[in-house]
């Protein structure tokens, strides 16, 4: 029960909307920025889902095409993983040494992994600072309605 009025305090349901909400956008404006996607199909994908279940806030979801994957890890449309990984050495095998190799001119257009690793620190930020606040605040209650001590902790 202290948990959830814990909870409550600092709106995780809210933060973690927010949080959601900046990063999309934050995804967004790297497929612009690397010309990823022909049409808005990838871009218009993304969607966010907060999931609980009866008592608890278990997490959020945050859902795009698949295929966007695949371009941020350069294979698809007949790229295998293992072309792209023989790609490089085929590339300068060919550049430098005038080799008669197959290369694919498909290159990984990384728009996914710095944003999610970036945003999933920046929540966890966040969460730490909102709950700190918190527990200071329900500690100074249950010191202040249990003896005579009286906690101020604002300054």
């Amino acid at each position: 029960m202290a948990n959830q009025k814990l909870f409550d305090d600092i709106n995780v349901r809210g933060l973690l909307d927010e949080w959601a909400q900046y990063t999309i956008i934050a995804w967004r404006k790297e497929l612009r920025k690397k010309k990823i996607g022909v049409t808005d199909e990838l871009y218009e994908s993304f969607t966010r889902e907060i999931q609980r279940n009866q008592t608890e806030l278990l997490g959020v979801l945050l859902k795009f095409k698949f295929y966007g994957r695949l371009r941020d890890m350069g294979v698809g449309r007949g790229v295998s993983a293992n072309e792209v990984q023989n790609n490089v050495s085929n590339i300068i095998a060919a550049k430098r040494y005038g080799a008669n190799v197959h290369s694919v001119n498909r290159k990984p257009g990384r728009w996914f992994n710095k944003i999610k690793t970036h945003q999933s620190h920046r929540l966890r930020e966040i969460l730490a600072e909102k709950a700190g606040v918190a527990i200071s605040a329900s500690v100074a209650d249950i010191l202040n309605n249990s003896s005579h001590i009286k906690v101020d902790i604002n300054g």
